[in-house]
């Protein structure tokens, strides 16, 4: 039996998450609910999927009976404030993981956590709830990436690493082995320059 979910956010983070709950068999999305209704009823760039409410609106659905969420937001501080929202209206979160991501069968993942196309999770890391491990990033052996956190595309963490609550690893960043990440900290990633005006 499919699990119908409600994703919160209807950004670009958003269609990130419903492109991997699509390829699911195993989860119909509800819809999403999103601070731009009601004045946008369809998801930008993906109008097949239908914006249903704004946040405010999860414990009116939550009564209606639906009790599967996912919070599809990037910055950590919002999305960790949805999270212990819906969880504290009974919601379950859900984790959604992409057929593409490669995950050790001995990683420890929480809950509502994404992890998108390309990404490793390699033996014996542990995710906290509500992370999102992004495009192409890499979680060697032995980490623990606490609840709330953000790896972005491309970033590379050895092993044994530990990255605090809520903290920001940006993209194409490298962590060596054995580095502790405080709480709420932000990493910035490669920037590389813009080198013609054409784009």
């Amino acid at each position: 039996m499919k699990q119908k979910v409600i994703i919160c956010g209807a950004g670009g983070h958003a269609r990130s998450v419903l492109d991997i709950a699509l390829q699911d068999k195993l989860i119909e999305v509800v819809g999403c609910v999103d601070p731009i209704y009601p004045q946008v009823k369809e998801v930008p760039l993906m109008k097949e999927i239908p914006i249903i409410g704004r946040g405010c609106d999860l414990t009116e659905l939550y009564q209606k009976g639906h009790r599967f969420v996912f919070i599809a937001i990037g910055d950590n501080a919002v999305r960790r404030k949805l999270y212990h929202e819906a969880v504290s209206i009974g919601y379950e979160p859900i984790n959604l993981i992409s057929r593409h991501a490669i995950i050790s069968p001995r990683a420890i993942l929480g809950k509502g956590i994404c992890i998108m196309p390309g990404a490793v999770v390699n033996v014996n890391t542990v995710i906290g709830d509500n992370c999102i491990i992004n495009t192409n990033c890499s979680l060697d052996h032995d980490c623990i990436i606490e609840e709330h956190c953000h790896i972005a595309p491309g970033a590379a963490v050895s092993g044994f690493v530990r990255i605090g609550e809520g903290a920001h690893i940006g993209t194409g960043a490298s962590i060596i082995d054995r580095v502790c990440i405080g709480r709420g900290a932000y990493i910035g990633g490669r920037v590389i320059k813009k080198l013609s005006s054409g784009c």
